[in-house]
């Protein structure tokens, strides 16, 4: 691994920006890297080199304008980008084209970073284990996901900086398999045209990275409002607060009843309380929704809605998608109108639940896991007898409800050497604080600085 891999998004922006390194060498570093590592990985679905030198030199030729300026970034294999297959790990989107690049895309480039390529997903994103990909830590892991090889990429020092897709976990999940960072978004933060979506009012768009601040500053240029997105939100992101003035909610034990979670993943969250007491103000134990007052309500929301926004694909090429999200869909078709709006009904007064932890009990942040379990092996299907969904998503999926914002951040590692991860939990567009919190918690812990020996 050289030197240039191992540099942050923040530092390989610095070195361009000073001439240290230009936009052209750090892109072959981090191509030499994925040609080195991909064939265990598995990141990548394509790698565009071409284009990506092509701007890479564009960039050395004129003045750094942007805090992305010749930093290679990869995206998953949702989001449009023009001229550049975008096919979802799907055969029936086999050969779609876009014709425009995806709002953020476009903010993307604008910054200065370089599209190095895309990255595999769960087909369609309908899942949380992407199968195309193998975790850097131990390629017999599952990388998590459905963002698996964003997260593995980012842990493989492929790439400085990613975008993922968030609809019941798929940023948060494959950062805590893989011990990178993550940011699920609040709802309509960051704008979604030009992506590949399975449901309106659960999918957001996230920035992945290996550092909190890293995942800070590529948000900072994704955010904002699209009018080419009808959910995005004009409400702009509250600036960061200070971590030293907030207070740390900590779930009580009503929130881990009905399932089982991993004792140690238990430990990585109360080790991260116990660092996180001396960033924030306070800790204090609260009470906060349990999963069991909303699966079965957002399972049928996801469901329906997928069915609605891929029935064009439904129709034409039903028999190239895979059985899982075939089975998904075929059962979101089924729901019926009056079981759907009872569902959005019970998911309104979830959120309303979730708010009022923050304003009835006095918290700025909830600390809580991302998964339950430990990474699974590469190939599991399900988990105690449960298939991986809802088996793994009893902290995530909840968020995506409420329409907060979450950042995952590595905690440590288990006894056979695999990450544990845990998440934040914030009020709506307080994604920057988010992000201030991880990066102090980061600045007194090395979790994050550790990488695979591959």
């Amino acid at each position: 691994m050289t030197d240039l891999t191992q540099m942050s998004l923040i530092e390989a922006a610095e070195a361009v920006r000073s001439r240290t390194v230009t936009a052209s060498e750090l892109l072959e570093a981090s191509l030499a890297r994925i040609e080195q590592t991909d064939a265990t990985v598995g990141a990548f679905a394509s790698v565009q080199a071409d284009a990506a030198r092509a701007d890479a030199a564009r960039l050395d030729r004129g003045e750094a304008t942007g805090p992305l300026h010749g930093v290679p970034v990869a995206l998953k294999d949702l989001f449009f980008t023009q001229g550049v297959a975008t096919e979802a790990n799907c055969d029936a989107l086999r050969g779609f084209t876009p014709d425009a690049d995806a709002t953020v895309v476009s903010r993307l480039r604008s910054a200065g970073a370089v599209i190095v390529g895309k990255t595999n997903t769960h087909e369609l994103a309908y899942g949380v284990s992407c199968p195309a990909s193998r975790n850097p830590w131990k390629p017999q892991r599952m990388t998590g996901g459905s963002s698996g090889g964003s997260a593995a990429s980012l842990a493989a020092r492929q790439v400085f900086g990613a975008l993922g897709t968030d609809t019941g976990g798929s940023v948060r999940i494959p950062s805590n398999c893989c011990g990178t960072t993550g940011i699920k978004t609040t709802r309509g933060a960051v704008p979604r045209d030009g992506v590949h979506l399975i449901s309106w009012t659960y999918d957001t768009v996230g920035p992945m990275a290996r550092t909190a601040a890293d995942c800070g500053v590529l948000l900072d240029v994704m955010a904002g409002f699209s009018r080419l997105d009808p959910y995005s939100a004009k409400t702009a992101l509250a600036p960061a607060e200070a971590p030293g003035a907030l207070v740390l909610g900590v779930p009580d034990e009503g929130f881990f009843d009905g399932f089982e979670t991993d004792p140690e993943v238990r430990a990585v969250m109360e080790e991260a309380v116990d660092v996180l007491g001396s960033v924030v103000a306070e800790v204090r134990t609260v009470r906060v929704p349990h999963t069991a007052e909303h699966f079965d309500a957002g399972a049928a929301i996801v469901f329906a809605e997928s069915a609605a926004l891929l029935e064009e694909l439904r129709s034409s090429r039903n028999e190239l998608i895979g059985e899982e999200p075939r089975t998904i869909m075929e059962s979101g078709a089924a729901i019926p109108g009056t079981a759907l709006a009872a569902a959005q009904a019970q998911r309104m007064a979830f959120e309303r639940a979730y708010l009022d932890v923050f304003d009835d009990q006095g918290v700025d942040l909830i600390v809580a896991p991302v998964n339950p379990n430990q990474v699974l092996d590469h190939g599991v299907v399900e988990l105690g007898g449960v298939p991986l969904i809802p088996a793994t998503t009893q902290f995530t999926f909840p968020v995506n409800a409420a329409g907060l914002p979450a950042i995952a951040l590595p905690g440590g590692f288990a006894g056979d050497g695999m990450p544990i991860g845990f998440q934040l939990i914030g009020r709506p567009f307080a994604d920057r604080t988010l992000a201030a919190v991880g990066e102090a918690f980061q600045r007194r812990t090395d979790h994050h600085a550790q990488a695979p020996r591959l």
